[in-house]
């Protein structure tokens, strides 16, 4: 590679694994055909007037043509918009008007989804192989058909520096924020991501041999970084599109599939859906904590995992590893690697008091996470006060909670936001969230703050159960884990609540906010 951009990644392919696979839906290509048709498309839509800096939103799940864009449009030096899907439409067109997207390209599947959208964006691109929804309407396929296999001139002067891609997180407090990343920092994030699976004994290590199947969106984060690694490794890539859990099983068995990512309600599913049938399948998993109930579950059923931390606002801060001293196979390894996190290599992260002072590293005292990194964006695109909020002297200011061990290592307890403080001390829900998971009749559990008059906040635990469970009979649980010193006393939630269902994000995680609405508590 000459430079840190993203096609020449693809370039780099071609030389070393151009025969691997990609596979979608009934499409299989090798790395060579799909170099083709990204030079091909990226000739046609320069002949169009695509060039550097222009946006271009994509609205697609998982597949070889929103992939195939990452690097078209590398190429060109324009800018891919991963449009998320799980947004609300006032949400969704508000981020392409505030990215200023002059292009949209659409997944047919989204056609009835998107048609609102229509007067907003006047390019418009459909994406899939069945009949043209609109009339008129230009369609990807036709668009490499129509390309030269000649890459545009302009391909070699893209440098490093020049901005990439555009990314807005969930607004679950005002609008979405923006995220605007250059071509090395989308790089150096995902290649570390891979470098860290490789180095450390992890449960969702990497290599040329895997056969990746990435259940994270491709609109967040790249899927994990998904979307440039595994090119660079050069490895067999299955991407899903809109598969459900069983067809996700099955493309596990039919592919050989023997690496994945997903956030924990992802894997809850999938573990559902497999029953008593061992999976044998490596899985790195974030967004939301691993409670120790799934951890213990997929460790069950043959699935190694490896957390991740950090998002969009840091691309990626740190995943668990084994520490030397301890027996990969034994059960302290699955608790390490479903808690403490090691910082990816080139990460510096601190946990600091409100005073922003570094907290001592004795696994006890809580502070709040801050990350610094060689790609951590510089803020929040157009969004200066946000941006002055949590973007500090070249450090970013997460707002989650977490101790440091001796070791370095981090355990994130809480999102500031979401722990309870009661009577001065804080309650970390996320590790009342886990105890709670472990009882058998228990799939989900989540703890939320109470108004409380004489502590201010009191914890209250919200139930998923996978069979009738009492209040009573959690209580007496917890109560032995207090008698066993594995819980403080006050931690104990005062009231219960039990659901059927949790609304969760766009990212999949659970959504704290909709929830405190739904409990009257917000």
């Amino acid at each position: 590679m000459k430079k840190l951009v993203v096609h020449e990644l693809l370039r780099h392919t071609l030389l070393s694994r151009p025969e691997s696979e990609i596979v979608s839906g009934d499409v299989r290509l090798p790395y060579a055909q799909m170099y083709d048709r990204v030079v091909r498309l990226a000739d046609r839509l320069g002949r169009m007037g695509v060039g550097r800096g222009t946006v271009v939103g994509v609205l697609d799940v998982n597949s070889h043509r929103y992939l195939e864009l990452h690097y078209a449009l590398s190429m060109l030096g324009a800018v891919i918009h991963t449009l998320n899907f799980r947004l609300a439409a006032e949400d969704l067109a508000y981020t392409i008007r505030h990215a200023e997207d002059e292009w949209i390209f659409a997944w047919e599947g989204f056609a009835e989804a998107v048609r609102p959208l229509r007067s907003t964006v006047s390019r418009w691109v459909w994406m899939g192989d069945g009949a043209d929804p609109e009339d008129g309407a230009l369609t990807y396929e036709a668009l490499v058909a129509e390309g030269r296999l000649v890459e545009p001139d302009g391909a070699d002067r893209i440098d490093e520096a020049d901005p990439y891609s555009i990314f807005y997180t969930t607004g679950t407090t005002g609008r979405p924020k923006g995220l605007m990343y250059r071509h090395r920092d989308v790089i150096l994030a995902s290649l570390q991501i891979a470098h860290h699976l490789a180095l450390y004994r992890t449960g969702a290590s990497v290599g040329t041999g895997d056969v990746f199947m990435p259940l994270i969106p491709f609109f967040h984060i790249h899927g994990w970084g998904s979307a440039i690694f595994v090119p660079y490794l050069g490895a067999k890539l299955v991407l899903p599109g809109r598969a459900g859990p069983a067809e996700q099983l099955a493309l596990i068995r039919r592919e050989g599939v023997t690496w994945s990512n997903m956030v924990p309600t992802q894997m809850q599913m999938l573990l559902d859906a497999a029953g008593d049938e061992p999976l044998g399948l490596k899985v790195l998993t974030g967004g939301s904590p691993l409670s120790s109930g799934l951890a213990q579950a997929a460790r069950d059923r043959g699935v190694t995992y490896s957390l991740i931390y950090g998002g969009s606002d840091q691309l990626g801060a740190s995943i668990s590893v084994v520490p030397e001293h301890v027996d990969p196979t034994s059960a302290e390894a699955g608790r390490i690697l479903a808690t403490r996190t090691r910082p990816l290599p080139m990460v510096e992260i601190e946990v600091r008091d409100r005073e922003g002072l570094a907290v001592p590293r004795d696994g006890k005292t809580i502070g709040e996470v801050w990350v610094r990194s060689p790609w951590l964006p510089q803020g929040y695109y157009n969004d200066p006060e946000r941006t002055r909020e949590s973007y500090v002297d070249g450090w970013f200011r997460s707002g989650d909670l977490a101790v440091l061990e001796d070791d370095g290592t981090l355990y994130v307890v809480d999102r500031e936001k979401d722990a309870v403080k009661s009577g001065g001390e804080w309650i970390p829900c996320g590790v009342l969230e886990s105890l709670l998971s472990e009882h058998p009749k228990v799939i989900e559990a989540v703890v939320v703050a109470k108004p409380d008059e004489r502590w201010g906040e009191r914890p209250l635990a919200v139930i998923r159960p996978r069979t009738p469970i009492s209040p009573e009979e959690l209580r007496a649980y917890l109560g032995g884990l207090v008698d066993a010193g594995k819980l403080t006393k006050f931690w104990v939630p005062d009231d219960f609540v039990f659901l059927d269902n949790l609304p969760v994000t766009s990212a999949g995680k659970v959504h704290k906010v909709s929830l405190r609405k739904m409990l009257g508590l917000a």
